[in-house]
């Protein structure tokens, strides 16, 4: 089965490299699309430069920023021959190849659909989060025509990852969760300064919350 890896940025210019060579190494990922999402930073061009000196990436850049659903969509749109979609962020700290290919090692057997990342160890915060809340992961790997089947993904901006989940769980098809010890990402505060990333959490929560209403359906995980 081809499997593409996506990578949805939003200036993300001084983070994404790291995350793009892990990716290269990984040897089930036969092909990566890093999605700029009309970041005002230098993602676009650090990204482009990194595509000129690695044959599996390719970059796409959206011509404004429309949120993250939007720049999944994107890529799976542009991944036209993947049979598994592997969603990353850009921001990652301490992925390694090893992290990728346990996540998706449940897709790839044929046993799940879905496999979502969980952090643990890597940060208190971030891995006090997923603990809480690990259906709202953006790191998983799904088969691409369960993906395309979610409605309103681009317009789902933060909340994409719970109408992904809420999706698969409503139709009760098999999925799991991927321990990816000592991964974690910087948290929005420490990007963006105290007040500037409080403002961005509140949206970013804001955004899910439609979702967390309107499409959860509460059926029994299958593991």
């Amino acid at each position: 089965m081809r499997v593409v890896a996506i990578v949805p940025a939003y200036n993300e210019g001084r983070r994404i490299v790291p995350v793009l060579d892990v990716l290269a190494a990984a040897p089930s990922v036969d092909g990566i699309i890093a999605v700029d999402d009309g970041s005002i930073d230098d993602t676009f061009q650090v990204a482009s430069q990194h595509a000129a000196a690695q044959g599996k990436l390719r970059v796409v850049q959206q011509a404004k920023n429309q949120g993250k659903g939007a720049a999944m969509q994107r890529g799976a749109d542009e991944a036209e021959d993947a049979d598994i979609l592997l969603f990353l962020d850009a921001d990652l700290i301490g992925l390694t190849v090893a992290h990728v290919e346990s996540l998706l090692a449940p897709v790839k057997s044929g046993e799940k659909v879905m496999a979502l990342g969980v952090f643990r160890g890597g940060n208190f915060w971030t891995t006090l989060a997923q603990i809480l809340a690990p259906n709202i992961s953006g790191q998983r790997a799904i088969r691409r025509e369960v993906f395309l089947s979610v409605p309103c993904l681009a317009d789902a901006r933060y909340g994409v990852e719970l109408a992904i989940t809420s999706f698969v769980m409503g139709e009760g098809l098999p999925m799991t969760d991927v321990v990816l010890k000592d991964v974690s990402h910087p948290t929005k505060e420490r990007k963006l300064g105290l007040w500037r990333g409080a403002v961005a959490r509140g949206r970013m929560y804001q955004q899910m919350l439609p979702f967390l209403l309107r499409r959860y359906h509460p059926t029994k995980r299958k593991r």
